[in-house]
């Protein structure tokens, strides 16, 4: 089982190039993908670079995951990805000018994944699916397109079809809603005091855009007491019974990063609860979790 965890996870790195430990897992027990943040990006020419080097210990298949959201949620400090239109802006405009909306998130949405594609990436954390709800905790906020489902599907989908056109695999957030959430996942455990109804009303964005393509969602570290006693991400509930049964969805279901304290367990835990659920994905981002994580499974 423990070779199994491995294959199923996406690491972070700890800098701007590959430490010598990393080498060796990368060979040696190479995990299914890495995942880019800002300690790991200088420059393109930089990025290219360490991306060459995760493939000649990785192998050419391993995937490259980054979080390029446009607006706040950025990992690299220059064009196209650093002057990025916040997510909530297409909202307003979608409002008076559908079509331009539409056309603007498309279209800015491939700029980036042509950039990333350049680069050497194949999977892009966005687009964010969830909605905007002013009592929530801001760490959405203006990630969030729109404050109903149906706005926020039509600009998702053109985020997702910019990204496809451009080669870049698009990963839906964060199922199955974090937009109500009371705490950011990264710090706290999170709650949602709703209930069913109303999650799948504001989720509704979800299945829509898995008829038109989406082959990757994201899961919350929410807790919805309500409903189940697990986070999302360890719920089968959430998982099987909403994801795969109810809404039909066949892609690959990453965790959220299983080193931010909305886990509430230690990583090789939560490694072995969100597989057990039924996440197909495991992201463990951060280079002491990657250690911890490691020294369970290698």
């Amino acid at each position: 089982m423990s070779s199994q965890m491995i294959q199923h996870a996406v690491i972070g790195l700890e800098g701007l190039s590959l430490t010598d430990q990393e080498k060796t897992w990368l060979k040696k027990h190479t995990p299914k993908g890495v995942i880019l943040f800002a300690r790991n990006v200088q420059s393109p020419e930089q990025t290219k670079a360490l991306l060459a080097d995760v493939r000649k210990y990785a192998g050419k298949d391993i995937w490259v995951a980054i979080d390029e959201e446009g607006g706040r949620v950025h990992r690299m400090p220059w064009a196209p990805f650093n002057d990025r239109t916040q997510a909530n802006e297409y909202g307003k405009l979608y409002k008076t000018d559908p079509d331009e909306a539409i056309k603007q998130v498309f279209n800015d949405s491939y700029q980036a994944g042509k950039a990333l594609k350049d680069l050497g990436f194949t999977h892009n954390c966005a687009p964010v699916l969830d909605i905007f709800y002013p009592q929530g905790d801001p760490i959405i906020g203006n990630r969030a397109y729109a404050k109903d489902a149906e706005t926020i599907a039509v600009l998702a989908t053109a985020c997702m079809f910019g990204l496809h056109d451009a080669g870049i695999e698009a990963i839906g957030k964060h199922f199955p809603g974090h937009g109500r959430a009371n705490a950011d996942s990264h710090i706290a455990m999170p709650e949602v005091d709703t209930n069913l109804d109303t999650i799948l009303q504001e989720a509704h964005a979800f299945p829509q855009l898995f008829a038109k393509g989406l082959k990757h969602i994201m899961t919350a570290h929410v807790a919805y007491p309500n409903i189940d006693d697990d986070v999302a991400t360890f719920s089968k509930f959430w998982l099987h019974d909403i994801l795969q049964d109810k809404m039909n969805f066949k892609g690959d279901i990453w965790s959220d990063d299983l080193c931010m304290k909305g886990c509430g367990m230690p990583i090789p835990e939560a490694a072995n609860k969100a597989m057990d659920a039924g996440c197909t994905v495991l992201l463990v981002c951060e280079p002491e979790g990657v250690q911890e994580f490691m020294r369970a499974f290698a």
